[in-house]
C-alpha cells in the first residue's frame, strides 16, 4: 500500500464506490419520482440497500484521514487546521447549493423537488448531496484529534451514545439545529474511521475474506429487510456497521490494483460529488421539455451527464485554473501550514 501525506490508496478506493453509489442512488431516485422508470423491486431493495452504508463510508474516509494527516503533522495548530477546513469545504458548498437552488427556481415545476429560499438552504437545511459538507465541517470543528488508543474509545463510546438517542427518536420532539442532529446521526462514523487508523488492523489475517463474508451476510440479510418491509433504525444502523467494516476490511486487505476506470473515479471523485445532480437534473429536464420521455432515452443519457458531465467540467475548470478555485480552493488561496 502506498501512502502519502494525505492519501491512503485504499480509502481512494472505497471513495470512489461510496461516490459512484451516491450517484446511483440520487439517480434512482430521480427517475423514480419523475415516472420515467416504471416501478422495478430490484432498483428499489438496490436503492434502499445502499442507503443503509454509502454516504456512511465517507464520513469513515474522512475520519480516518483526519486522524492520518494529523499524526504526520509537528505544528498542529487547530485555528489554521479549521480555518482550511473552512476554506475547502465551505466554497464548493456555497458555490454548488447556490446553483442548484438557482437552477430549481429557474426550472419550475419540472423539478422533482422544489427549492426553499436560498439563505434557508445554506444555513438551516442544506439539500442533497451537499449537506454532507455542511455536517463534515462541524465535525472537524468540534470532534477533537485524538491520537490515543484509550481516548478513541472513549470518543467512540460517546458518538454511539449519540447514535442509540438518534436511532430511538428521544429528541424528536425538540427543534435541533441541522448540523446537531448530523452529528448525532453520523458522527459514530466519522469516530469510527479515527479509529480504524489508530488501531492497526494490519496484522489481521485474511482481511479480504473476512470483509467479503460480511458484505456477503449484509446483503442477505438486507435482502431480508426489504422482503418483509422492515423499518427499524437499530437494525439499519447495525447493518451499516456490518456492511461499512466488510468494505474496510474487503478494501484494505486487497492487493488488486485499480483499473482505468476506478482511476478516473478517483481523480474526479470531488467533481462527480459536487455536480452531478446538476448535470443530470439538467439533461432529464432538457429532453422532459422537447418530448424525450423515454425510459431507453432518459436513463443512458442520464447517466452519461452524471459522470462525464463533471468529469469534463473539471478538466475545463483545471485549465482555466482560477474557475477550479470552486472545486480545491486551498489550491489556489494558501492558509499558515499547520
Amino acid at each position: 500500500m502506498n501512502k502519502t501525506l494525505n492519501r491512503v490508496d485504499y480509502l481512494d478506493n472505497i471513495k470512489a464506490l461510496a461516490c459512484v453509489l451516491v450517484v446511483l442512488g440520487h439517480f434512482i431516485m430521480s427517475m423514480d419520482a419523475s415516472n420515467i422508470v416504471p416501478y422495478n423491486s430490484f432498483t428499489e431493495w438496490f436503492k434502499d440497500t445502499i442507503y443503509l452504508f454509502h454516504v456512511q463510508l465517507f464520513f469513515l474516509c474522512s475520519g480516518f484521514l483526519y486522524i492520518f494527516s494529523v499524526k504526520r503533522k509537528n505544528n498542529y495548530k487547530y485555528p489554521v487546521f479549521v480555518a482550511n477546513k473552512l476554506l475547502a469545504l465551505g466554497v464548493p458548498y456555497f458555490v454548488f447549493s447556490t446553483i442548484t437552488v438557482l437552477m430549481k427556481k429557474l426550472a419550475g415545476d419540472s423539478v422533482n423537488t422544489q427549492a426553499d429560499g436560498l439563505l434557508h438552504t445554506l444555513f438551516i437545511e442544506p439539500t442533497a448531496p451537499y449537506w454532507y459538507l455542511y455536517v463534515l465541517f462541524f465535525m472537524f470543528l468540534i470532534i477533537p484529534p485524538i491520537k490515543s488508543k484509550k481516548g478513541i474509545s472513549i470518543l467512540l463510546a460517546v458518538s454511539f451514545i449519540l447514535k442509540i438517542v438518534s436511532v430511538t427518536d428521544i429528541l424528536q420532539d425538540i427543534s435541533l439545529p441541522y448540523f446537531i442532529t448530523g452529528i448525532f446521526s453520523y458522527s459514530i462514523w466519522f469516530v469510527l474511521g479515527m479509529a480504524l487508523c489508530i488501531f492497526d488492523f494490519k496484522p489481521l489475517k485474511h482481511r479480504t475474506i473476512i470483509g467479503a463474508a460480511a458484505f456477503a451476510v449484509f446483503t442477505a440479510l438486507s435482502a431480508v429487510r426489504y422482503h418483509y418491509g422492515i423499518e427499524n433504525k437499530a437494525l439499519s444502523f447495525v447493518l451499516g456497521l456490518i456492511a461499512v467494516i466488510g468494505i474496510f476490511l474487503l478494501f484494505s486487505g486487497s492487493t488488486i490494483k485499480s483499473g482505468k476506470i476506478t482511476q478516473l473515479l478517483i481523480k474526479y471523485n470531488l467533481p462527480i460529488f459536487l455536480m452531478h445532480t446538476i448535470f443530470a437534473a439538467g439533461v432529464r429536464v432538457i429532453l422532459s421539455k422537447i418530448g424525450l420521455n423515454a425510459w431507453y432515452i432518459q436513463v443512458p443519457c442520464g447517466l452519461i451527464a452524471t459522470f462525464a458531465g463533471p468529469a469534463i467540467a473539471a478538466f475545463i475548470m483545471n485549465k482555466t485554473k482560477y474557475l477550479e478555485i470552486f472545486l480545491y480552493p486551498t489550491k489556489l488561496i494558501k492558509i499558515n501550514k499547520e
